[in-house]
């Protein structure tokens, strides 16, 4: 046999073999060895890449793995941190009112966070004796509408008549104290029994519209006198050591007075008939009594906020021109002398809300506001002779939101500034040596 027909004898072979393939692998005849081992190191060659794509799956203990998910979370911390300082600072609104005068000292801490770098600020201010309702009037002109939920949470007692024609006050049964919706918290039955007042020092609070709200406990008040007479720590933190005990109560309204026409731009004086001639002697005490605040440069700034006297509880015959004009004219001769603004155009005879009170009839134009006393629907007459209290709120508010802003000192300031002007002006009015000297006239 040639060597050709060797050759094709044994390539004839090799293309003829027969492949038994079973679980994965494949048999092949062992006459066919060089040629097939070739083969299978092609075939090896090719598929080895696929087979370890296939076969190889992400570790968890692997440092390669963890390698590849880190560079994913990293990017969304820094967005995060990126976000954050960004964006500007949140401002927290005040739900309830807060404290920033107790026992005879400023707390400030617990305010900043509700403060801001805003010049465009207004401070309102009220006083009055106890139980006339200053914290109802706040309350009021905190909200922007007063609807039928704002008169039940505000006016909880209401009249009842007697057989013998009597009329008492009574109050629903139920706790004041737990879901208050009121800003400022107002009296209570237990509040009225024990004789005793509701606010204690001065409490703030700041709307979102830029108001600041300061509400003062009253003067002149005998449940005041009392805890000072009780508590000789607390007499010692607020008034001088030297001021007489009996006197003490007096020269603590004072100064919590006195500081209120330094650091407001609007000072309500609230009554509830007219007119108490205690009353208007303290104002104008007050006012003699007010210290000058200087600052480092020397220079001494006089503030004199807008004064608004607001009779609460008013009736009918109190929004007749007449008698509206008899108590214009007591007010401007009492106050004819004074530096407050008591003739900016802030009371109710504009004519603006009743055609009948305007100047023409009123003549004096001095800042005298009437809020009428509250009767409910079963009760008030067909004919009030004053337009409802949703609309008088309506028009003080306006009043106070367009007063003029007048500086409280000769630079512009912050609400946050303000805070820091409020804890210089208090330290001076305590430290003032005008109220110690004042009691030795006392009688």
């Amino acid at each position: 046999m040639s060597e050709f027909e060797r050759k094709k004898i044994i390539s004839n072979k090799s293309r003829s073999y027969n492949r038994d393939v079973s679980g994965g692998r494949t048999y092949s005849s062992s006459r066919t060895g060089p040629i097939l081992t070739k083969e299978k190191e092609v075939v090896s060659e090719l598929k080895q890449p696929t087979i370890l794509l296939k076969s190889r799956e992400p570790n968890p203990e692997d440092g390669t793995a963890t390698a590849k998910k880190k560079p994913v979370k990293e990017p969304e911390s820094v967005t995060n941190v990126s976000k954050d300082h960004e964006g500007t600072p949140t401002l927290k609104f005040m739900k309830k009112s807060l404290k920033f005068i107790e026992d005879g000292v400023t707390n400030t801490e617990h305010l900043q966070e509700y403060l801001q770098e805003n010049t465009d600020f207004k401070v309102v201010g009220i006083v009055g004796t106890q139980g006339v309702g200053k914290s109802t009037i706040l309350n009021m002109l905190t909200e922007r509408e007063i609807t039928d939920k704002v008169k039940n949470s505000l006016f909880k007692c209401h009249s009842e008549p007697l057989e013998n024609g009597v009329t008492i006050l009574t109050q629903k049964l139920e706790d004041t104290h737990l879901n208050d919706p009121n800003i400022f918290p107002i009296q209570t039955e237990e509040n009225i029994e024990n004789c005793s007042n509701t606010t204690q020092g001065i409490d703030i609070y700041v709307s979102p519209h830029r108001i600041i709200f300061l509400d003062c406990q009253p003067f002149l008040s005998v449940s005041i006198l009392d805890e000072l007479i009780e508590s000789e720590n607390k007499r010692t933190n607020l008034v001088s050591e030297f001021t007489p005990l009996e006197n003490s109560g007096e020269i603590q309204g004072l100064q919590y007075t006195a500081f209120l026409m330094s650091v407001c731009h609007i000072l309500f004086v609230v009554q509830d008939w007219f007119f108490d001639s205690n009353v208007v002697r303290f104002i104008q005490t007050a006012e003699m009594l007010k210290p000058t605040i200087s600052n480092p440069e020397d220079e001494y700034c006089e503030h004199y906020p807008h004064l608004i006297m607001v009779h609460n509880k008013a009736q009918m015959s109190d929004f007749t021109p007449m008698q509206f004009r008899i108590m214009s004219k007591v007010y401007d001769n009492l106050f004819q002398k004074t530096k407050l603004q008591f003739h900016s155009k802030l009371g109710l005879a504009t004519g603006s809300v009743m055609p009948t009170l305007n100047p023409e009839n009123c003549e004096n134009q001095v800042n005298l506001f009437l809020v009428p006393e509250y009767l409910s629907e079963e009760e008030s007459p067909i004919y009030r002779g004053h337009p409802p209290l949703e609309d008088l709120i309506k028009k003080l508010r306006a009043n106070v939101f367009g007063a003029t802003k007048n500086p409280l000192t000769h630079i512009q300031l912050t609400e946050k500034t303000w805070l820091v002007y409020c804890n210089k002006v208090w330290e001076t009015v305590k430290k003032s040596p005008f109220f110690v000297e004042y009691t030795k006239l006392m009688p």
